[in-house]
């Protein structure tokens, strides 16, 4: 979209140098800003006051500032400088609110249900899974452990009712770990 500038005067006619000090001034606001559509720019004089009202449209906005001095081109620069401090403003809630996409990095697996955030980068995450350890003898728990082709296995020593491990070593052999009494 085009930015319009509307430039008028109550009972003052606006010369050529005032015009284009405006325009250019109000460009500026649109690098900052990209999405300003039109600016209404209105002088007028009481007495010995020059007045200037600036007004800005932007999506979902509209800035307006008002001053005075003894000049227009004074009052004209009054005005904007409040503008430009709306629009930075304006500009940095925008982009606090939205953050911007981060650079593509390492893939990072999707962590389980349950499992805990690494506190650091070069350890891997700690998945946490809690089950109920049945009450079994040894060999119970080695018939149930090679039933279920796993490589884990959590049981409740009946005789000692200590909880007991079988895993099956990276070799293929099987271990029973059994904590000090």
């Amino acid at each position: 979209m085009a930015l319009t500038i509307h430039l008028s005067g109550r009972g003052v006619g606006v010369g050529a140098t005032v015009r284009r000090r405006v325009e250019a001034k109000i460009a500026k606001f649109a690098r900052v800003l990209p999405k300003i559509t039109e600016a209404r720019v209105v002088l007028g004089r009481e007495r010995y006051r020059h007045l200037a009202e600036v007004t800005l449209q932007a999506k979902g906005t509209t800035l307006r500032s008002e001053a005075a001095a003894g000049d227009f081109h004074a009052a004209v620069d009054l005005a904007l400088e409040s503008l430009d401090r709306q629009v930075r403003r304006r500009k940095d809630r925008i982009t606090a609110r939205k953050p911007r996409p981060s650079r593509p990095g390492p893939k990072r697996a999707r962590l389980p249900a349950g499992a805990v955030e690494p506190p650091g980068d070069d350890e891997p995450p700690l998945a946490v899974r809690r089950i109920a350890a049945k009450p079994m003898s040894v060999d119970e728990a080695l018939e149930q452990f090679r039933v279920g082709h796993r490589d884990l296995f959590v049981f409740t020593n009946a005789q000692s009712r200590v909880v007991n491990v079988l895993r099956r070593r990276p070799d293929g052999s099987l271990e029973l770990v059994e904590p000090d009494a």
